[in-house]
């Protein structure tokens, strides 16, 4: 067994530690702005993070930070979060064929069945899913502790293609699959598709393949509700060139270097 390393610092009394440590003394004493330090310690995308800065929930070396445009180094700056120090951990990816029934955000008290649960449990480890998948939703869904590549692959700037399964009932009309590509307007949103096409159907229903880039809130089941198709079952098969594969549900798997590297050039 390796033996693990110590860090280089110790947290304040009663400070918890956010990240994984042993890197701690490979770490680079350059500076980086404080979102991105706070992406890299797996606390969330940097855009979460900045909101967090901003709100006043962080703190650099035990004065709170409002400012986006400070820096911070790794080696010499103590930055905690809600009474955690954080240091920038190993990156970790983990694929998860998410089932139906299961809810993506850990902080919802409510949730009998949480996706994170499915996941292997390594204490002091802190994974956050990449974008959602609503509760009655299934398929890919990608857990990491890298905030830089959730911002990559969910900020619609950066046009990462989700790519989804949907079973519906009703007959699919030529002029619908031309409106989801034109765009649905829904409670001020514009709900548009890249690539629309039926997949197969028969005189119940059919199995559409719809690939989006932007990843509205409920994009897919709004899209079908507004051209009046009951979705019997949603699934993402694909983030960008990641696809599901036949990949069973519960199950999970870490990604290899090959596959991550295709995600942050997706």
């Amino acid at each position: 067994m390796r033996k693990r390393l110590r860090p280089i610092f110790r947290p304040a009394c009663g400070m918890k530690t956010f990240g994984i440590s042993q890197y701690s003394t490979t770490m680079s004493n350059k500076k980086i702005v404080l979102a991105s330090f706070m992406a890299q310690a797996g606390v969330a995308s940097r855009r979460r993070c900045q909101t967090l800065i901003q709100n006043g929930e962080v703190r650099v070396n035990g004065t709170i930070s409002r400012e986006l445009t400070t820096f911070v180094s790794p080696k010499d700056d103590e930055v905690s979060y809600r009474n955690r120090r954080l240091e920038i951990a190993k990156p970790k990816y983990l694929l998860l064929h998410k089932p139906r029934g299961y809810t993506c955000s850990a902080s919802d008290k409510h949730a009998s069945k949480l996706a994170l649960d499915l996941l292997p449990q390594n204490p002091g480890e802190r994974l956050f899913s990449v974008g959602r998948l609503d509760k009655d939703s299934e398929g890919l869904l990608i857990f990491t502790n890298d905030g830089t590549l959730a911002q990559h692959l969910t900020h619609p700037s950066f046009e990462v293609t989700k790519t989804y399964h949907v079973d519906v009932f009703g007959q699919i009309k030529r002029t619908d699959l031309l409106a989801l590509k034109s765009g649905i307007s829904d409670a001020g949103d514009l709900l548009k598709a890249v690539s629309a096409r039926v997949l197969k159907s028969n005189h119940v229903g059919a199995t559409l393949e719809i690939i989006v880039k932007e990843g509205k809130k409920r994009e897919i089941r709004r899209m079908c509700k507004h051209l009046k198709y009951r979705v019997s079952r949603l699934r993402r098969v694909a983030v960008g060139s990641l696809r599901l594969g036949a990949f069973k549900p519960g199950f999970s798997r870490e990604l290899t270097a090959k596959e991550v590297r295709a995600l942050k050039f997706d």
